[in-house]
């Protein structure tokens, strides 16, 4: 069948257009994440690259400010050891030299930080350090018994340098981590190591002051994380210090160096103020993207909707072709029939006296209305598709209008009679007298058709929404629901039995719209399926 054809059709062209649309934008959409999340991942890493570059220049200037604290504390040991006076001036001269560059080491209370914390270290009978050297705590013979194997191998290879050579080392000794410069002294080898103590807490205030000499312009921050599995007091005020300096919940780490001995297990890294500088980036760049998906489907549903719309159009302008097509051809079909039976009669002389040819005559007067009017409602709409067909309004009464149809409908011997009901000083209205009868003889000729044999119309003039309403009302089938709504299309007619028998184009009610609406008004129906209906022209008065 034509009609299942096309529609098979136009769902397998929605069917590839739905296909055409949604799976490059699928792909889009996951290019645009996978791209989101690859740029942020490169921010990262680029962020990782840059900082941990610095952070291992930082790392070598952290050791050689070690090297020189131990530098100095192996001069005092020599000192204190009676050492020649060139091997401690060799000594702080080789301190001198590993200490990095703008380096001054603020002043500090360090024995008392160390009381306070409660140190503890594999020396005996600590002796303060002078304030020469802020790092250093103080000075004790080295004990191997009872320290851990890190701190006891440490002792054993500085035995073997020679005095003033030095060793850095650490311990983990009752539980808390110490940082020891280990000394080689003179005397036997059991006996000739001294350790001098280290301020951790130091060491991770020294960390901001040399990054900042290194890199003066910085703006991002550089701490000494303490490792995470250590405890004890050392590790604890190191950990409230670098809290206090920066708070973890206002910064982001971009980058971290493991440190090795004497520092295994810290960190150093590298912090930027404020937010993620990658989830800000991601953030942007997701915005961005997320406000460009939605212009494209925007710009998508709404191709979308056109392009459904101007298919279902094109499906629809197909079926009421076919039905046109069908429509016109059996209304064409049976007048002409008829017309040819009754030439051929009379051609023929089968007619048999004045009286069956007058009946032959009147019957091809008939069928010859009947495909006047056909074709006269076809050119009616032409004209009206087109804008030629010109409305000469004038202010008119409405009694006066519906006793011209009445003449007409009259003339037309529908073999049906209908009732009239006129309010009285009913508003005069602009309109055109031939193209409103026509429209009024359409739903009086509808009634006539589509009601049984007991025939019971009314036409009805009255006031309504300050202008004039002009309702037709009968007893026939009604309208179904489903109807309502396309019985004023062109070409359209129901699907029951009994509109299929009855003839029509279905080009009435659409031109009595079109002509309606032309003069300002408007048309609509009440109805209910089997219990009449009731076709109402709203005209505006005076306009």
């Amino acid at each position: 069948m034509p009609g299942t054809s096309e529609l098979i059709d136009f769902r397998r062209a929605f069917v590839w257009l739905l296909c055409g649309m949604l799976l490059p934008s699928v792909a889009l959409i996951a290019f645009g994440v996978v791209a989101v999340v690859n740029e942020r991942v490169a921010v990262e890493r680029r962020l990782e690259i840059e900082y941990g570059a610095r952070l291992r220049t930082l790392d070598a200037d952290v050791r050689a400010r070690l090297h020189a604290a131990a530098g100095a504390a192996a001069a005092e040991a020599l000192a204190r050891a009676g050492g020649p006076r060139t091997a401690r001036a060799g000594s702080r001269r080789q301190a001198a030299e590993r200490e990095p560059p703008n380096a001054r080491p603020p002043a500090r209370r360090r024995g008392t930080a160390a009381a306070e914390r409660g140190d503890a270290s594999p020396a005996s009978d600590p002796v303060a350090a002078p304030r020469a050297e802020p790092l250093l705590l103080g000075i004790a013979p080295a004990q191997v018994q009872g320290a851990d194997p890190v701190f006891a191998d440490a002792v054993r290879r500085t035995q073997a340098l020679a005095p003033g050579g030095h060793v850095l080392a650490a311990s983990d000794a009752g539980g808390d981590r110490h940082l020891f410069a280990l000394v080689r002294v003179p005397g036997p080898p059991e006996a000739g190591v001294r350790a001098a103590q280290l301020d951790l807490v130091g060491v991770a205030a020294e960390i901001p002051r040399l990054a900042a000499a290194r890199f003066p312009r910085e703006s991002a921050t550089f701490r000494l994380l303490p490792p995470s599995e250590h405890g004890g007091a050392t590790i604890a005020t190191l950990r409230r210090l670098l809290n206090e300096v920066a708070p973890p919940d206002r910064t982001t780490i971009v980058a971290r160096l493991p440190l090795q001995p004497p520092l295994d297990g810290f960190t150093l890294a590298a912090e930027i103020s404020g937010d993620d500088p990658a989830a800000s980036l991601a953030f942007r760049n997701r915005t961005w993207y997320i406000a460009a998906l939605a212009l494209l489907y925007t710009g998508i549903g709404v191709g979308f909707g056109l392009t459904i719309r101007e298919m279902r159009r094109a499906y629809k302008l197909s079926r009421l072709k076919t039905d046109f097509v069908a429509n016109i051809s059996h209304e064409l079909r049976t007048p002409l029939t008829s017309v040819r039976l009754f030439a051929e009669t009379l051609k023929q002389g089968r007619a048999q006296g004045p009286r069956e040819v007058q009946e032959c005559l009147d019957l091809l007067t008939k069928e010859t209305q009947r495909l006047s009017s056909l074709v006269e409602k076809l050119l009616d709409w032409s004209r009206l598709e087109s804008g030629r067909k010109l409305l000469r309004r004038e202010p008119t009464e409405v009694p006066a209008l519906l006793a011209h149809v009445a003449d007409v409908f009259k003339a037309q011997q529908l073999g049906a009679t209908y009732e009239t009901h006129i309010e009285a000083d009913l508003p005069k209205v602009s309109l055109d007298r031939d193209a409103m009868a026509q429209v009024v003889l359409n739903l009086l000729h509808n009634a006539v058709k589509f009601t049984g044999p007991d025939k019971q119309i009314r036409l009805r003039a009255r006031r309504r929404d300050g202008g004039v309403a002009i309702e037709v009302e009968d007893n026939g089938i009604g309208v179904r629901e489903k109807d309502r709504k396309r019985i004023f299309e062109r070409f359209y007619r129901s699907d029951d039995l009994l509109s299929r028998r009855t003839e029509g184009t279905g080009l009435g009610l659409a031109i009595a719209k079109r002509l309606v609406e032309a003069h300002g008004g408007r048309i609509d129906v009440e109805a209910r399926a089997g219990s009449g209906s009731v076709f109402r022209v709203q005209l505006p008065a005076n306009a």
